[in-house]
């Protein structure tokens, strides 16, 4: 079996964990809001919800190192193997900060690691961003030739995915702060209101990320952009 055809499927699994896995999360979250469901039934749905998003963390971590071996088999890209290692390096890193972090979230440790996270997913996305504006500019780390256009816009979407995930987890703040006082005081209108608005404004970015993972697979398969 080719290289290519190995680092292809293990793209599509990538994707198919990513986004199948992550539905699962939107609706445990979005019944977790139900207001006639009783306080532990919601508490339930939110933990299953936290608990399934491992697993979209671990795909949405592995998209890039996946991204950069199919490149590579595609010829688009020529790493060295000292910055393969370093990638993978910086890519179990993540892995254990990132994840670490949004299982520990009770802990004052996994708070530390996903702040270090958030730090890590902006700059990021920013950084990937700009690789992709200089390859249209005629720089950047790609060849300038019409058939990667594909790949360096795929690399642009993908860093900006990265600061919608941002976007997620910020916007998740106040409500995490509603369901910790409807934990202690129980249900009020007020504190619905809260859940409801915070949900909304979550939901917005959740959406926003799967639209442009859709576009980044819709890209990949089409070559529509070159």
């Amino acid at each position: 079996m080719a290289e290519y055809e190995i680092w292809k499927f293990l793209h599509i699994c990538m994707f198919v964990f990513w986004l199948g896995t992550d539905v699962g999360v939107m609706l445990c979250s979005k019944k977790s809001t139900d207001p006639t469901l009783g306080v532990e039934a919601r508490f339930k749905m939110l933990e299953m919800a936290l608990i399934i998003e491992l697993l979209p963390r671990v795909m949405w971590v592995m998209a890039l190192p996946l991204g950069v071996h199919l490149s590579k088999s595609l010829g688009y890209l020529d790493p060295s193997i000292s910055t393969l290692m370093m990638m993978w390096a910086f890519i179990i890193a993540w892995l254990v900060i990132n994840v670490g972090g949004a299982a520990n979230l009770e802990k004052e440790w996994g708070q530390k690691l996903s702040k270090i996270n958030r730090v890590i997913v902006g700059s990021l996305g920013l950084g990937l961003i700009i690789v992709s504006v200089s390859h249209f500019l005629g720089a950047g780390p790609f060849e300038v030739r019409p058939d990667v256009d594909s790949i360096a816009l795929k690399v642009g979407l993908y860093g900006l995915v990265n600061i919608t995930i941002l976007g997620i987890e910020i916007a998740f703040f106040p409500l995490g702060l509603a369901f910790e006082r409807l934990a202690t005081e129980g249900s009020s209108p007020e504190i619905e209101e809260s859940i409801s608005s915070g949900m909304k404004t979550t939901l917005g970015w959740v959406h926003t990320t799967y639209f442009l993972i859709f576009i980044v697979a819709f890209i990949g398969v089409t070559k529509i952009a070159g």
